[in-house]
């Protein structure tokens, strides 16, 4: 009998092994239970089922979340994806239109941020590919094949989004 790849388990068990807590959730992006999950065993035990819940991350030791506004998110993107070598963070574009992206945890405190540019708290969980929404699609990244390329610097990318965000100040005197 043919059986379909378990991507779903397969993300589950690259974030364990990388350090990274997961948790399972719904197709709406509700945690269900509590636990997060940073045992091989158990995200085995959880997700190497016929039907694999969702799946959940959030800041930590080894990854730092970040939402990043429309605008300076969408041309930042474009500024790390021209470097060379690119940085090339995972990132998604959420249905609210603002940008969820991954980075290794700032090794200092970092300077001006871009306006809108959020911090995603540790035991906050955010829903990441590929798990699937309620209408049926897959969430998808956008970059680096998370988590199992290397992280880029928090500093590499969030400053391509400040310079977004001061060029496009410059060029049209506002964020919309």
């Amino acid at each position: 009998m043919f059986r379909r790849k378990n991507v779903l388990l397969d993300t589950a068990l690259a974030c364990v092994e990388r350090g990274i807590l997961v948790l399972p959730a719904t197709a709406a992006g509700t945690p269900l239970g509590a636990t997060w999950v940073g045992d091989d065993a158990e995200a085995r035990a959880l997700w190497d089922v016929a039907a694999p819940p969702n799946l959940m991350i959030s800041s930590g030791p080894a990854v730092a979340v970040w939402h990043l506004p429309r605008v300076a998110g969408a041309y930042g993107k474009r500024l790390y994806e021209q470097e060379r070598p690119g940085v090339w963070p995972p990132t998604m574009k959420l249905a609210d239109g603002r940008w969820l992206t991954c980075t290794l945890q700032p090794e200092s405190p970092l300077g001006e941020q871009a306006a809108g540019v959020e911090y995603v708290e540790p035991g906050s969980p955010v829903m990441i590919p590929p798990s699937t929404t309620e209408d049926g699609r897959r969430l998808t990244w956008d970059g680096a094949n998370f988590p199992v390329h290397p992280l880029p610097t928090a500093e590499a990318v969030l400053s391509k989004v400040l310079i977004a965000e001061q060029e496009h100040m410059e060029l049209y005197g506002r964020l919309d």
